[in-house]
């Protein structure tokens, strides 16, 4: 008996008992709702209700980093005033050439630019994972990501009592395989908890009207208010301020090319 409203992953609900068999009766207001749209784009789904921070997990290989799929969780997570950050896994993987990436990531995602912090850590070295559990302590977070870039060993990691299955990779496509089927909240030690959630091949933020996306971009802020025009979305129009910190290079070129992406999805 869920009424009108189906419950989500981080709930708070009243529930009542009846013939030892308890049902939902009401769920209380949500906070802290990550979101994307629906596969079939005509509705949003609710990943998880009640959190306060989105862990965005990926690698830089085995599956190979995505700024888009990045970037567009990140615009997803803004949309909500939730704050992110990116969990770059997998780092004892890495070799020299890639050593070369991860300074490029780290200079996309630049904490000062975008004010989203970005924690290089390993679940097999131990690499960076105290500093994530201390940044997340006391805190429900939840976390999304591609199949295979680690979400589940990573909660593995804190509580190593779990009883979970960690998937592999295929050999041919270098894409994870969906271990976790559905989402989950597991808690860890001093009031905190992880929602692990399945992996994803896309973050899909059509939910988000077009003129909405700007404000998505924490960088852009300085900056909306400064362009010639007050309707001003930063495509091609002359006199804007968000085109100009770009190339001056306060604003990384890769991430304005995805918000020019976003936009011109919007239109076809």
């Amino acid at each position: 008996m869920y009424h009108e409203t189906k419950p989500v992953t981080g709930d708070y609900a009243v529930a009542v008992t009846t013939s030892d068999i308890p049902l939902v009766e009401k769920i209380l207001p949500r906070t802290g709702v990550l979101q994307r749209t629906a596969s079939t784009g005509k509705s949003t789904q609710i990943i998880a209700a009640n959190v306060d921070m989105v862990l965005i997990v990926t690698s830089i290989k085995h599956p190979e980093f995505s700024d888009g799929f990045v970037c567009r969780a990140l615009a997803g997570a803004s949309w909500k005033d939730l704050a992110a950050v990116i969990v770059l896994n997998k780092m004892d993987l890495c070799d020299q050439q890639d050593e070369v990436l991860k300074s490029r990531i780290q200079a996309t995602y630049d904490r000062e630019v975008t004010g989203y912090p970005l924690f290089p850590i390993s679940c097999i070295t131990g690499r960076g994972t105290a500093e994530l559990l201390r940044h997340i302590s006391g805190m429900t977070v939840v976390m999304t990501g591609p199949s295979g870039a680690g979400k589940t060993s990573l909660v593995k990691y804190y509580n190593p009592s779990l009883d979970v299955r960690i998937g592999s990779l295929n050999p041919k496509t270098s894409k994870g395989k969906h271990t976790t089927v559905a989402a989950r909240l597991i808690p860890l030690e001093k009031n905190t908890a992880v929602i692990d959630t399945p992996g994803l091949r896309m973050f899909s933020i059509d939910h988000i009207p077009r003129n909405d996306i700007q404000f998505c971009f924490p960088e852009f802020r300085n900056y909306l208010g400064e362009c010639r025009f007050r309707d001003c979305l930063h495509l091609s129009e002359p006199g804007c301020a968000v085109k100009s910190a770009v190339e001056r290079g306060s604003i990384s070129k890769i991430r304005y090319g995805k918000y020019i992406n976003f936009m011109n999805e919007k239109n076809s």
